[in-house]
C-alpha cells in the first residue's frame, strides 16, 4: 500500500528481536498500512526516546502542517494500532477480557526474560516456575477461544 499525502505512514523502532514490539508489528501488518522499522544504536539513542527505551511507534500524518505523533511503552502502542484499525471489540466488558489477555502475555513475557539471565539452579527454579506458568496461561487462553462463539 502506497502512502498519499494524508495517509499516515508508521516507524516502528526497536531491537531486531522478537519481544515486546512483537504485537505491534503484527497489528501494522494486519492492517496492511506503509510501516517501516528501525533498529536504534542502543545505548546511544537511548536519550533520544520518550522514556529512554523501546519499542516507539511514529506516526507521520503525511500533511504538511501536522507533527509526528510519538507513542512509546508496548502496551499503549498496541491499544492505539487495535483501536484505529478497529481490531478490538467495542463493548466495554469483551475489551476488558481483551487487555487481561494481553496483560497475561505481558506476565509470561516478563518471566520468561527474567529466568534468561540466571544460572545453575537458579535458572533451572525459575525456568519450572516459567513452564507452570505458561502452562496456565495456555489452558485459560485455551478455555476462553473454545467458549468463544466466534471460533
Amino acid at each position: 500500500m502506497t502512502a498519499d499525502n494524508t495517509t499516515p505512514t508508521y516507524v516502528l523502532r526497536y531491537f531486531d528481536i522478537i519481544g515486546l514490539a512483537e504485537t505491534s508489528r503484527m497489528l501494522l501488518t494486519a492492517a496492511k498500512v506503509e510501516w517501516t522499522e528501525e533498529h536504534p544504536e542502543w545505548p546511544q539513542e537511548k536519550p533520544n526516546q520518550p522514556f529512554g527505551h523501546l519499542p516507539v511507534l511514529v506516526e507521520k500524518s503525511g500533511a504538511e502542517d501536522e507533527e509526528d505523533f510519538v507513542l512509546s511503552e508496548s502496551g499503549s502502542i498496541e491499544r492505539y494500532l487495535a483501536r484505529k484499525f478497529n481490531f478490538v471489540p467495542t463493548d466495554n466488558k469483551q475489551m476488558a477480557r481483551h487487555e487481561q489477555l494481553r496483560d497475561q502475555h505481558l506476565d509470561a513475557i516478563i518471566a520468561f526474560f527474567a529466568q534468561l539471565s540466571l544460572v545453575d539452579e537458579a535458572k533451572k527454579e525459575k525456568r519450572e516456575d516459567f513452564d507452570a506458568m505458561l502452562d496456565k496461561v495456555i489452558e485459560i487462553h485455551t478455555a476462553l477461544i473454545r467458549k468463544n462463539d466466534d471460533c
